[in-house]
C-alpha cells in the first residue's frame, strides 16, 4: 500500500504543478523556456502602446495567444470594427465599415519588451469575417522582459502601422505607466493613428 501511495504521489506533483503554471499568464515550459499565453483583446483608439498606435477606430475579437521563446501562435475570430462606437476623433463609427474588416486582408503580429528592441512576424491572412490563425518561429532576444504583444497591419518597411488586437499587458504588469515612454501613453509616436 506505502509503494503504491509513493508511486502515484510521484505522479501528482507535476500534474498539480503544471495545472497551478497554466493559470498564471507566464511560466516557464519544460525546457525553461519563458511562455506566456491568454486572451486577445481589442483596441482603444488613441491609446498608444511602446511607440505603436492604436488603430483610428475601435476593434473587437474573440482570440487567444502563446508566446514562447521560440514561437508565437495566435488565433482569433471576428476581429472587426464594431457596428457602435466611436473613432479616435469621436466621431462615430460610419456605416460603411461597422462590423467588417475595413478591407484590411494582413496581419503582423508585433512582440514589444521593456527592454529589447521588438520582434515583427511574417505577414497572416485576415479573412472577411474577421478570422486569422498564425504559428511563427520567432527568436526571442537575450534578457528581454515584458513582453505586450500587438496585432495590427504591416507598415510595409518590417514594422506594424497600427494595432488592432493586443494581449493584456495590464493585468500581466499590474498597471499602465502614463507619460513619455511609457508602456502607455498618449503621445504622438510618429506612425499615423488614423489608420482603421
Amino acid at each position: 500500500m506505502a509503494s503504491m501511495i509513493s508511486r502515484t504521489a510521484k505522479w501528482l506533483v507535476p500534474v498539480t504543478a503544471g495545472v497551478l503554471l497554466m493559470g498564471t499568464a507566464a511560466f516557464a515550459d519544460m525546457q525553461g523556456q519563458m511562455m506566456m499565453g491568454g486572451k486577445l483583446f481589442g483596441n482603444i483608439p488613441n491609446v498608444t502602446v511602446r511607440g505603436v498606435a492604436a488603430g483610428g477606430a475601435p476593434w473587437i475579437v474573440d482570440g487567444s495567444y502563446k508566446l514562447t521563446s521560440t514561437d508565437i501562435s495566435a488565433s482569433g475570430q471576428w476581429l472587426i470594427i464594431p457596428k457602435t462606437g466611436y473613432l479616435a476623433n469621436g466621431k462615430p463609427i460610419p456605416k460603411a465599415v461597422a462590423g467588417t474588416t475595413a478591407g484590411v486582408t494582413q496581419l503582423v503580429a508585433e512582440i514589444t519588451f521593456a527592454n529589447a528592441a521588438p520582434i515583427v512576424t511574417k505577414p497572416f491572412a485576415l479573412n472577411a469575417k474577421g478570422d486569422f490563425k498564425m504559428d511563427q518561429m520567432i527568436m526571442m532576444p537575450k534578457g528581454a522582459a515584458d513582453p505586450v504583444v500587438l496585432i495590427g497591419p504591416s507598415d510595409g518597411k518590417g514594422g506594424e502601422k497600427v494595432w488592432f488586437a493586443s494581449s493584456n499587458f495590464l493585468m500581466d504588469y499590474g498597471q499602465a505607466m502614463m507619460g513619455k515612454g511609457s508602456m502607455m501613453n498618449g503621445s504622438s509616436s510618429g506612425k499615423s493613428g488614423s489608420n482603421w
